[in-house]
């Protein structure tokens, strides 16, 4: 649920590249159908060597791969799941030689994840491309993120390498930012260490420790006799953290980086023997205080014309899974409504009091955000409960919409259900249905969809006064499965309770009557819920009213030959819909126009409505 302020929407138009399998290499000095030796590393500012890249648009929705200087970026908003293809150009592998192949990619919405593996093949075709490098890859980060794999060439050849992009329908784009494939390992070299583990210090200590066990094969398979070296290498600072010399096959090691950044550092632990580097293993960690989580919905409560914020603490894991220290935490408060402005930094614990609206005249809608602040940096900010704050308007009152204006202010509307094509409004008259004001006066509201939706119209605070009083308003609601329920919230909108309840009323206007003998002396806010489930069947109300009576019940007259026999409620066929509703204002039973009433009802006290006419009724 979410009270709507402004809605935004951008359409990406998508667009196709075709490049041709081989096409020039992009190194100097090859003929266009050169194959690449590795090491190879993808230059995307060469246009010339984007264009040797392969581009298979399976699915044929014209959503596809296409090529820039700053990355290769798949289109994935259509109707169907993506099924694209962006193969490399031809590159010469060796057999049972091991190759390392990085890549580097995000998504564009953090929100809708983008899928791809990474195959290989022996021709830049689809159906040729099935041993897998890399299974499923799910990038979920519009930051990027960085993948290792090896691979082993089952036998010498020429091998093209697919990037396969399978995200689910209307997503939005996936991107590839580098890729690369190393030199081959030696056959007779070291194999890579195994179980690679970086843990980082304690409570944001600077300081990582590595831990892997030594190879027992060569990357052949073969027995390894002898290691050399083990070197452990900071690729993040480019620092070689330790040398092992001689290290004995199959032995668990660690070894303590004391200088690592704050950040993610990634790490390369690589055994070296007389036949020279083996495989290296890669793995990272977030070492240091992290950037906070947001912190979760907050609240704000209203102590004379003061607001009064609390929060959730934050949480001690960070953005990157790395440690936050919640004493060295400041929080930066933002007011977004009714005017979006940061009005605190640097604010310590909990709970901060809002000051700026002492001068407020009136209501006005208010929510915050709340953003936690490590020295790592600002967390996503959270928002606050939204809702009305101010002086409550006095009763009796009537909001009539008039020259489609509002008399009391803020109305605002709830979301349930429904896109931007679906809400309320405050028109000068209905276009279809054709229809004018109740009053005459050249406004009302009208909730209305493009196709279905559910939103409620919520009012400002009134406060009610000792004596007993009731809400009257005009109601059109002409289509049958529309439904408008009528809620009251006497906490500013955390909570509502339903009172009433209008199905179809014919192509005109009916008065409602609803008893808020519960409320009396309490601050309400009053709450349309419209539920539209076809194009153009709108829901239209007007000349809303709270007003005070004396005896909670609306002066009665008799409806025509209505007749109680024992608990049974009787009358030949109204001309208008009748309805019973208890005192509190629930609808216990409705007859349609036309329709014979037979009613069994318990016992108690009733009101019942029928066209202008209200009876009470008392059953024993």
């Amino acid at each position: 649920m979410n009270k709507k302020l402004l809605l935004l929407s951008l359409t990406v138009a998508a667009c196709t590249l075709q490049a041709s399998a081989i096409g020039t290499s992009g190194r100097a000095g090859r003929a266009a159908d050169d194959i690449i030796t590795p090491p190879y590393t993808l230059n995307l500012k060469s246009e010339t060597e984007r264009a040797r890249y392969t581009i298979i648009d399976a699915n044929g929705d014209g959503n596809t791969w296409v090529g820039y200087s700053f990355a290769f970026r798949c289109y994935t908003q259509g109707e169907l799941p993506a099924d694209d293809w962006l193969v490399s150009p031809g590159i010469a592998l060796t057999q049972g030689s091991t190759y390392t192949i990085t890549f580097k990619g995000h998504n564009r919405q953090s929100d809708k994840p983008e899928v791809y593996t990474l195959l290989a093949g022996s021709k830049p075709e689809a159906a040729a491309l099935t041993d897998t490098v890399a299974p499923t890859v799910t990038f979920t980060a519009v930051e990027t993120e960085e993948y290792t794999t090896t691979y082993r060439a089952p036998s010498t050849g020429v091998y093209y390498f697919g990037f396969h992009c399978t995200s689910p329908a209307a997503s939005a784009s996936a991107y590839l930012e580098a890729w690369s494939i190393s030199a081959p390992a030696g056959k007779a070299s070291p194999d890579s260490v195994t179980a690679l583990q970086v843990a980082a210090g304690a409570r944001g200590q600077m300081s990582a420790t590595i831990a892997f066990t030594t190879p027992v094969k060569n990357a052949d398979g073969s027995a390894l006799t002898q290691i050399a070296t083990a070197t452990v290498t900071n690729l993040t600072t480019g620092n070689t953290v330790a040398t092992l010399t001689a290290p004995q096959a199959g032995t668990p090691l660690s070894v303590t980086d004391q200088a690592p950044v704050n950040g993610n550092n990634k790490y390369r632990v690589v055994c070296a023997s007389a036949a020279g580097e083996g495989i290296p293993a890669e793995a990272s960690a977030y070492v240091g205080i992290d950037t906070p989580l947001p912190v979760g919905r907050g609240n704000w409560t209203q102590q004379g014309m003061k607001a009064v914020l609390t929060w959730p603490a934050v949480s001690t894991t960070g953005v990157h899974g790395g440690y936050v220290n919640p004493d060295e935490v400041t929080y930066k408060i933002a007011m977004m409504s009714p005017e979006p402005q940061v009005i605190a930094t640097g604010v310590k614990g909990t709970t901060y009091t809002d000051a700026t609206l002492a001068t407020l005249q009136g209501q006005t809608f208010l929510y915050y955000a709340v953003y936690p602040v490590s020295k790592a940096g600002t967390g996503g900010g959270s928002p606050t409960f939204s809702g009305t704050f101010g002086t409550p308007f006095a009763t009796p009152a009537t909001e009539s919409f008039a020259g489609a204006q509002l008399t009391h202010s803020p109305w605002y509307v709830v979301d349930y259900a429904g896109d931007e094509n679906s809400s309320w409004d405050i028109v000068a008259q209905s276009t279809s249905p054709a229809m004018q004001p109740q009053d005459s006066d050249g406004g009302m509201a009208v909730m209305h969809t493009a196709d279905d939706g559910d939103h409620m119209l919520t009012s400002p605070m009134f406060a009610l006064g000792s004596a007993v009083s009731q809400l009257k308003f005009y109601v059109n609601n002409y289509a049958f499965d529309n439904r408008l329920r009528v809620f009251i919230s006497d906490d500013r909108g955390h909570s509502w309770t339903q009172l009433h309840e209008v199905g179809m009323t014919g192509k005109a206007w009916e008065e409602r009557t609803v008893d808020l003998a519960d409320y009396a002396g309490k601050t309400v806010n009053i709450g349309f819920r419209g539920e539209v489930l076809a194009y153009n069947n709108p829901i239209m109300l007007d000349n809303i009213s709270i007003a005070t009576t004396q005896s909670g019940i609306t002066a009665t007259t008799t409806a025509p030959q209505l007749r109680l026999d024992g608990r049974t409620l009787t009358a030949p066929a109204q001309q208008h819909r009748l309805t019973v509703y208890s005192t509190s204002g629930h609808t216990v039973a409705t007859v349609a126009p036309g329709q014979p009433v037979d009613v069994t009802l318990a016992p108690g006290i009733y009101l019942v409505r029928t066209g202008a006419v209200t009876t009470k009724l008392a059953v024993r």
